[in-house]
């Protein structure tokens, strides 16, 4: 356990998204202003800051952030905006910018659509995660046993190792009657980008999607792209930046850290905690380790939401936050777990 205070920072399974790089329809101000606003929504996590009026001159002066243009894919057109000075001008409107270095997420679709609707419900995906500015991948992988239960979440996290992302998207189709067409699952109304309804008869109307992460697992209900729409709105900072949201160091103690493999379980949650920048072991005293943790919200935020894991236990302490870790298993059930339940593992 010693060695393990020398430990570097722990590490992300993120990938560098290219948030400022947009294709562009042509080099006129009209297509240039849709591209900004295109970069805005990447920059931040969030649609609406493309119409904010609080970055409307950015909008219309796009010509004056474009540092060149590339050659796309297929014969396209790229632009390359300034990032460093549109940051600095997100940031003086008081909005909030999400650092480029995001979590990589497997996508998995299971059941598979049939064959004539894999092209399009892929492309539906991608698009909605291009735009909303995080890396995907969608691939076919074994995600539930012979029973039609998902695997636990330790061996959906392992495959999603091997492919170097950090979590896993599962959608799964669900037909309800042609007259709820266009309304959520759980009775609420339609989202604006049309949830709910996918425009084809011999479509599932919704979709069931499980986000799983190394710190929790989190059910949505919706139209195929809500499941990347809720897991940006889980890992993207607050559209408005507060003093409260400000990132700032916040130590954290752990009681019962048993095994080497307790320790690796704990660093690799911390790791995937939303808001959490960075995180790094201070020291290992026989079943204690104290981790430096530098997160969105500081403890009076870092506090409840760690303690939502049912694998963290808070415990009384003084001088800063801490917790007693439990190793404890729980199945994987999305069936019977409601929308937004938290299922920390």
């Amino acid at each position: 356990m010693l060695a393990c205070a020398a430990l570097p920072a722990v590490s992300h399974a993120s990938q560098q998204m290219q948030v400022y790089t947009v294709n562009v329809a042509a080099q006129t101000p009209a297509a240039l202003a849709q591209a900004m606003g295109t970069a805005l929504v990447r920059a931040t996590g969030h649609r609406q800051v493309a119409t904010d009026p609080t970055l409307a001159p950015l909008v219309a002066t796009a010509q004056r952030y474009v540092l060149g243009y590339l050659p796309g894919p297929m014969g396209s057109l790229e632009v390359m905006f300034d990032g460093p000075r549109i940051d600095q001008a997100i940031r003086a409107a008081g909005l909030s910018v999400w650092r480029p270095e995001r979590p990589f997420t497997l996508v998995v679709l299971n059941p598979a659509p049939r064959q004539s609707a894999q092209g399009s419900d892929a492309a539906v995906i991608n698009q909605a995660a291009e735009a909303r500015g995080l890396p995907i991948s969608i691939v076919p992988l074994t995600v539930r046993d012979a029973s039609g239960r998902l695997l636990p979440a330790e061996s959906l996290l392992a495959t999603a190792q091997r492919f170097s992302a950090e979590q896993l998207l599962i959608g799964h189709p669900v037909q309800i009657a042609s007259s709820l067409q266009g309304a959520q699952e759980d009775g609420s109304a339609p989202s604006p980008d049309g949830a709910g309804a996918s425009g084809d008869a011999g479509q599932p109307d919704v979709w069931r999607w499980t986000l799983v992460t190394p710190f929790m697992t989190r059910h949505f209900t919706g139209s195929i792209s809500a499941g990347i729409d809720r897991t940006v709105a889980l890992l993207a900072p607050p559209v408005a930046a507060t003093e409260a949201d400000q990132i700032s160091e916040v130590r954290v103690r752990f009681d019962g850290i048993a095994t080497l493999a307790d320790y690796a379980r704990v660093e690799t949650m911390l790791a995937a905690v939303p808001g959490v920048e960075r995180a790094a072991v201070a020291r290992v005293s026989g079943a204690t380790a104290l981790f430096h943790l530098w997160a969105r919200g500081g403890a009076e935020s870092l506090g409840p939401l760690l303690a939502s894991s049912p694998r963290f236990k808070r415990i009384a302490a003084s001088g800063g936050l801490a917790f007693r870790y439990v190793p404890a298993e729980q199945d994987l059930d999305e069936a019977s777990a409601p929308d937004e339940l938290d299922l920390s593992r």
